[in-house]
């Protein structure tokens, strides 16, 4: 898989008691309609943890990719589901993934 970027389109940090916190949220729509979850999810937690994909614990090590692109595959017309989220965790962070397109890292 090649790198290519994907920027947040979001990040807060937060402090409390002396941890910090950051939240990341991503936009994969794009990868969404074209049939690549995976590669979207893989792209926004590379930058999340400034790392290649190629480098970081696969993704099929955590959550069921196939199962994944079968819950968020686009309807007949092309249209994105209707609202359905998955969450799993991946390294530090909690992943959500949302039917459109939201990718929400947080840790």
């Amino acid at each position: 898989m090649s790198r290519k970027n994907i920027d947040p389109v979001e990040i807060e940090s937060t402090s409390a008691d002396g941890d910090s916190t950051s939240t990341y949220v991503f936009d994969i729509s794009h990868h969404m309609l074209d049939g690549e979850v995976c590669t979207g999810l893989a792209l926004a937690l590379s930058e999340v943890l400034e790392r290649d994909p190629a480098q970081m614990t696969p993704l099929s090590s955590v959550v069921d990719c196939d199962a994944l692109q079968l819950l968020f595959h686009t309807r007949r017309y092309g249209d994105l589901r209707d609202e359905v989220s998955v969450s799993f965790p991946y390294d530090i962070y909690e992943v959500t993934i949302h039917s459109g397109g939201r990718v929400v890292v947080q840790g």
